[in-house]
This record gives structure tokens, C-alpha cells and sequence, in this order.
């Protein structure tokens, strides 16, 4: 699991190119997005923290990762689309380039945790299935 929380971490992690160019784009363009949406000056992670999953993550590393549980609403272990789970994020958004956002917005301030999942071999297949089931209309 890649966590970034400083604005320092997500500038590195933009300019390393060791990783996916896709997600790297997802994280310049949020950091825009953010940085248009707010006043100068405040520091990047005090308005959110981004985690890319990785391969082998599961959904108990996302959950320590965010610090709260993804799944906690799921009854007696069940789907993901079982009647009774209620989704803890906001939006679940699938970009084009492979890649899923999840967004959680945990305070009044607009303080949140964008979660990156790419849709590829290798990832959490229970992790995946929450985010192709519970996309969030267009």
C-alpha cells in the first residue's frame, strides 16, 4: 500500500517514475483539484491523504491504511451487495486509464482519504468487486 500525506510525499510520488504513469496523472490532477478548491497555503495533508493499493494488499491493509473499515456494514461476512451494507465513501469513480477512486469525506472540513484501486490481475478480488458494484452514476 502506497500512503502519501504531506504535500512532499505526493510531489515525489508524481515525479517517480517507478510508478504507473496513470496514477501518477490521478495524483497531479487531484492535487490541482484540491489546491483550486482551497485557500494558498494550506498544507495538502491537512485536506486529504492518498493511498494506491497495490498487489497482495488486501481489504484489511486498505482498512489499516484509512484507519477505519471499508466493509464494516457487511452482515455475517456477506457481499458487498447485500441489501444491508451501507458504502462508507462518497464516490466510486473508474478512470478510463485502469484505475478506481474511492473518496471518504470524514469531516466538516472536507478533510477526506482518496483510496486508488487499479483494475488489473493481482488485486484483492473482494476489493474489486466493492468498487465495480458500488460505482457511482455519471
Amino acid at each position: 500500500m502506497l500512503t502519501l500525506t504531506t504535500r512532499a510525499a505526493v510531489e515525489a510520488a508524481i515525479n517517480d517514475t517507478t510508478l504507473d504513469p496513470r496514477l501518477r496523472a490521478l495524483f497531479a490532477s487531484r492535487v490541482r483539484q484540491l489546491e483550486d478548491d482551497t485557500e494558498p497555503g494550506v498544507e495538502l495533508g491537512d485536506l486529504a491523504h492518498f493511498h494506491a493499493v497495490e498487489p497482495g494488499d488486501d481489504i484489511p491493509a486498505v482498512n489499516a491504511a484509512l484507519g477505519f473499515p471499508v466493509d464494516a456494514n457487511l452482515v455475517d461476512g456477506g457481499r458487498f451487495g447485500h441489501p444491508d451494507f451501507t458504502p462508507s465513501w462518497e464516490s466510486i469513480e473508474r478512470h478510463g486509464c485502469g484505475w478506481f477512486e474511492a473518496v471518504f469525506v470524514l469531516s466538516d472540513s472536507g478533510f477526506g482519504q482518496i483510496l486508488f484501486v487499479p483494475d488489473t490481475h493481482g488485486i484483492d478480488p473482494c476489493l474489486l468487486a466493492l468498487c465495480r458494484d458500488h460505482l457511482t452514476p455519471a
